[in-house]
């Protein structure tokens, strides 16, 4: 027995469902999590990651020293349309990537 069925079991008293077994399966593999919770959230499966990931970014966000992550202090309209268009470029990227890993924590 590993530790989140452990864990799940000694709170619960029964089995962990497969949602928290997939969770900690991926967890484990030391996958690319951002990758893994954009394919997850697009495919709807492994909704605890995403909401693990989103609460995480919320909290991220009101501290300070991150506040250049989320607000953006210089504007330029090129510099924009090229932060846009690499944008899209790393989203495809993460998405393809994702949708791997996912299928091999599913199968794992």
């Amino acid at each position: 027995m590993n530790e989140a069925q452990r864990i799940y079991h000694a709170l619960f008293r029964r089995d962990v469902p497969p949602v928290v077994a997939a969770y900690q399966r991926a967890l484990a593999s030391g996958a690319d999590l951002t990758a893994l919770e954009l394919a997850a959230r697009y495919t709807r499966k492994l909704p605890l990651l995403t909401r693990k990931l989103g609460l995480m970014a919320y909290l991220a966000e009101t501290l300070p020293e991150n506040q250049a992550l989320f607000i953006n202090e210089h504007s330029s309209f090129a510099a924009g349309l090229v932060h846009i268009a690499a944008a899209v470029l790393h989203t495809v990227w993460q998405m393809a990537k994702g949708l791997w890993l996912l299928r091999q924590v599913r199968h794992a």
